[in-house]
């Protein structure tokens, strides 16, 4: 086969081709190096190509206020495309037959897919969660037995910031096929501040007492109106459940509870 190679006119590197070939008895070094530079150049050539046409979208995209979901999923298909397409024109450059390469790229394929199964599904389930966003960049989320902020969604895994400042690494196959908790979705949500009482407590009278205050709260929505459940309990005193509704993006939740905690509190210790 290398004996078979010559020097292409076509070629922009045939200068160079024919340098070597005049001081290379065996007339192969030459057209080996001019098909290696080729292929070298076709590659950088491409993966510019391709990183121009990535940066070109991400800012048409970024122009149109699209979600950030959608960028990191055509920037990850751009990339694949670019790295795919890069090396196999510069094999083809290089010299070799492109039904070899389409057959072995074929077979390689199936050779992978076996092998790789698991990996395969994360990033076939990541491109569906992409596409579908039942999460986006910054929601808090439960899934399974972990619950946290979106911190970044690949092809291949979910990233979660936990409660504790952790990170929790998911494969999208667990948040395809498990229920997800989607807790940023909507603005106003229910929450629970539970106050036990003493013992010899009047229930009914701090049944309204809590009612009382929950209703004074100007962060408490007022519709769905808030609501106290009281839980006896002989042994320790009965327990009451104070839930309302708040806007969690226009008010904190964790000092709306404080403050609804401390109040509860004392209006129901006066009685």
């Amino acid at each position: 086969m290398l004996a078979a190679l010559s020097c292409d006119a076509n070629s922009p590197f045939d200068g160079v081709c024919q340098a070597i070939s005049s001081h290379d008895p065996t007339g192969i070094a030459g057209p080996v190096v001019e098909r290696l530079i080729g292929a070298i150049a076709i590659l950088v050539a491409v993966y510019l190509v391709g990183r121009l046409v990535r940066r070109v979208t991400d800012a048409a995209l970024h122009r149109a206020n699209a979600d950030r979901q959608v960028r990191t999923l055509l920037r990850n298909v751009i990339t694949g495309v670019t790295y795919f397409t890069a090396v196999l024109s510069a094999l083809v450059v290089a010299g070799m037959n492109i039904g070899v390469l389409l057959t072995a790229a074929g077979v390689s394929t199936v050779a992978i897919g076996l092998a790789f199964l698991d990996m395969l599904r994360n990033i076939l389930a990541g491109i569906w969660l992409l596409l579908e966003r039942p999460f986006r960049l910054g929601d808090n989320i439960v899934v399974a037995d972990q619950a946290g902020i979106v911190q970044n969604i690949t092809l291949r895994t979910t990233t979660l910031r936990t409660g504790d400042g952790s990170l929790a690494v998911l494969p999208n196959l667990t948040a395809f096929t498990n229920a997800v908790v989607n807790l940023s979705t909507y603005d106003l949500r229910q929450f629970t501040v539970s106050v036990r009482l003493h013992p010899d407590a009047n229930l009914e009278s701090a049944v309204r007492a809590a009612r009382s205050v929950l209703e004074k709260n100007e962060a408490v929505a007022h519709a769905p109106a808030p609501s106290v459940q009281p839980q006896l309990d002989p042994a320790e005193g009965a327990l009451l459940h104070c839930k309302y509704w708040l806007d969690q993006k226009a008010h904190d939740p964790d000092a709306v509870a404080a403050d609804v905690a401390q109040r509860v509190w004392k209006a129901v210790s006066a009685r």
